[in-house]
């Protein structure tokens, strides 16, 4: 019995371990907040960015400013993602705090974009630590 209990533990836990935000809670940054364009190309893949929704009222005014390669490309909100496409080769996704009442540190990633082979990021921003990009897809 204490194995069946400990296998569905595991297997519960691995479940949501990384999971992407489900469309329900997530939507797309409007195109107000768009201030780049990466259009396809004959090799890349496309990224996505993802912030979680913010609980209560907590972050509910804060936002990141997402750079792409040193440009200024969107602004994401509690509970928004974004996707765009790259080109095969090494970029630098940077998030940095926007206005609003954000407290952190600008944090940046390296990524290599293989040709068909999609990204998916989610920002994580500990209180008062530099924000970061994880990777989970």
């Amino acid at each position: 019995m204490k194995k069946i209990i400990f296998s569905a533990l595991l297997l519960a836990l691995g479940a949501c371990a990384g999971v992407p935000l489900q469309g329900i809670s997530s939507k797309p940054v409007p195109p107000d907040r768009v201030y780049a364009s990466y259009p396809k190309f004959f090799t890349g893949a496309y990224v996505t960015v993802r912030r979680d929704a913010s609980p209560q009222e907590i972050g509910i005014g804060c936002e990141n400013e997402l750079y792409i390669d040193n440009i200024r490309s969107f602004t994401i909100m509690p509970g928004e993602y974004v996707t765009f496409f790259l080109t095969d080769g090494k970029h630098v996704l940077k998030v940095d705090t926007g206005r609003g009442s954000c407290q952190g540190r600008p944090g940046s990633e390296e990524i290599s974009v293989s040709n068909g082979i999609s990204q998916e990021y989610k920002i994580f921003s500990p209180p008062g630590d530099t924000l970061r990009l994880f990777r989970i897809m």
